[in-house]
C-alpha cells in the first residue's frame, strides 16, 4: 500500500486480504505514527514492510527497530550474508519477525543472470519467504522448484502486466496487488472481483493439472 486509501474502505475489504504491504511513499507521507494509525482498524494476518533493505547489518537493524509494528520485512538478497543479511535475520528471529528475500524484481530492467548467486544466498540464509515476480512466470516457476517449502509472494499483478491469478497457478502463495485496488473508485467491489478471478483461475489450474 503506497497510496492513501480511505481507512473505512480498507477496514471493509480487509476480510478479503491476507496481508498489507507498506512501501516508502506511504511511510514518508504519513510517518511511523500515521501508518500505525491507519493499521489500527485493519484486520489482516500480516503487515509486510517493503523497504527493500540493502545495507550493512547495523543500518538495517536500526531501521527495523523503528518499525516494530510490522510483522515482516523485505530485503535484497544481493547484499550477501556476513555483515548484512545474516545479522538482520538473527535480529528478526529474536524479535519473532519474518524476513522475505527478493529472488527477482518484477520490472523489465532487472537482470535475472544474478539468480544463481541469489539462490545460494537464499539457501544459506533460509528466510521465512521469497519475493518472486508475477510478471516473469518462468522465473517464478524456477523459484518454486528450487524452494518448494518457502512462502512465495508475487508482485507485478495488474499495472506491471501480471494477470490476476497467474502467479497463484505457477507457484506463488500470495499475489501482491496494489494499484488496481488503491486507484479504484469502488474498493470493495474491486477487491471482491479480484478474489473471484483468483478463485476461478485456481479452479482452472487444478483441472489442467490432473
Amino acid at each position: 500500500m503506497d497510496e492513501e486509501v480511505p481507512i473505512e474502505a480498507l477496514v471493509k475489504v480487509s476480510e478479503y486480504l491476507y496481508g498489507i504491504k507498506i512501501g516508502y511513499p506511504l511511510l514518508l507521507r504519513k510517518g511511523v505514527e500515521g501508518v500505525k494509525e491507519i493499521l489500527r482498524g485493519i484486520k489482516v494476518d500480516e503487515v509486510i514492510m517493503d523497504l527493500k533493505l540493502a545495507d550493512i547489518d547495523n543500518t538495517m537493524i536500526s531501521i527495523v527497530k523503528q518499525l516494530n509494528f510490522a510483522d515482516s520485512f523485505i530485503a535484497h538478497s544481493f547484499i550477501g550474508i556476513k555483515g548484512a543479511l545474516g545479522e538482520l535475520k538473527d535480529f528478526l528471529d529474536e524479535e519473532r519477525k519474518k524476513l522475505y528475500l527478493l529472488s527477482s524484481m518484477s520490472h523489465k530492467g532487472w537482470n535475472d543472470e544474478l539468480y544463481p548467486y541469489i539462490r545460494e544466498v537464499i539457501k544459506n540464509l533460509n528466510p521465512y519467504g521469497i519475493v518472486a515476480p508475477a510478471t516473469k512466470i518462468e522465473v517464478l516457476r524456477k523459484v518454486r522448484k528450487d524452494f518448494p517449502d518457502k512462502v512465495i509472494i508475487s508482485p507485478g499483478v495488474g499495472a506491471q502486466g501480471g494477470k490476476i491469478g497467474d502467479a497463484l497457478c505457477n507457484g506463488a502463495d500470495y499475489e501482491i496487488i496494489g494499484r488496481i485496488i488503491y486507484t479504484s473508485s469502488d474498493l470493495e467491489s474491486t477487491v471482491k472481483e479480484i478474489f473471484k478471478i483468483q478463485e476461478e483461475k485456481i479452479n482452472e489450474c487444478k483441472k489442467t493439472s490432473y
